[in-house]
């Protein structure tokens, strides 16, 4: 009797444990996304550099979701981002093309909802950056002086949202991030980046 009730307690155990995993993988989504960029950026009046001009760059990653239910759900993404920019001195009027490669984990509380054969669907969230390479004639704004502090901070922070239409195993989205009021690229002033993307997601 009782080898009974052990073994019927196993075969419940299995199946309990066995259906809470088929369910979390129902609901957790992974896959890949690739970008089009186009940054610039936002500098204080007392800045010698205007604010830049854009140029296209790019973006690769991958991103993980969890859907709580049919219309709300977590996004992380962790993408390498390639910008490309131009900034001008207002006291010569000499113009430097900015290039940099940072990579980004922007967490997205996303709503959803069904429309047609597939789902639109909208978030917003935080982002936290690691800043690789800033180049600009020749120098990396990341490296230290001889002061020990580098014209932009690795390190950084920001706001940013998504927009998108999910196909089931395919999406196309637009993105955009921030520093305005949240976060800066440089401690010294207020030089703050703004990033718009278009592309597309294709989930494992």
């Amino acid at each position: 009797m009782r080898k009974r009730i052990k073994l019927s307690t196993f075969a419940l155990a299995v199946f309990f444990m066995a259906s809470v995993s088929v369910n979390a993988q129902e609901k957790v989504s992974i896959g890949l996304k690739t970008e089009v960029n186009s940054t610039f950026y936002k500098y204080d009046a007392e800045s010698i550099y205007s604010n830049s001009s854009q140029y296209p760059g790019g973006s690769a990653g991958v991103f993980f979701k969890y859907d709580f239910n049919k219309w709300f759900a977590l996004q992380t993404d962790v993408m390498l981002h390639y910008r490309n920019s131009e900034i001008e001195n207002k006291l010569n009027n000499e113009k430097f093309k900015l290039e940099s490669y940072d990579l980004e984990l922007p967490v997205y509380a996303v709503f959803q909802t069904k429309v047609g054969t597939g789902k639109i669907f909208a978030g917003l969230g935080p982002y936290i950056g690691y800043g690789i390479s800033a180049k600009t004639a020749g120098v990396n704004m990341y490296d230290k002086d001889a002061t020990g502090k580098a014209p932009m901070k690795r390190l950084h922070y920001g706001a940013g949202t998504i927009l998108g239409y999910d196909f089931g195993y395919f999406q196309i989205n637009a993105s955009y991030t921030s520093q305005n009021g949240i976060g800066a690229m440089r401690a010294s002033s207020s030089l703050r980046r703004e990033s718009f993307g278009l592309g597309i997601g294709l989930s494992l």
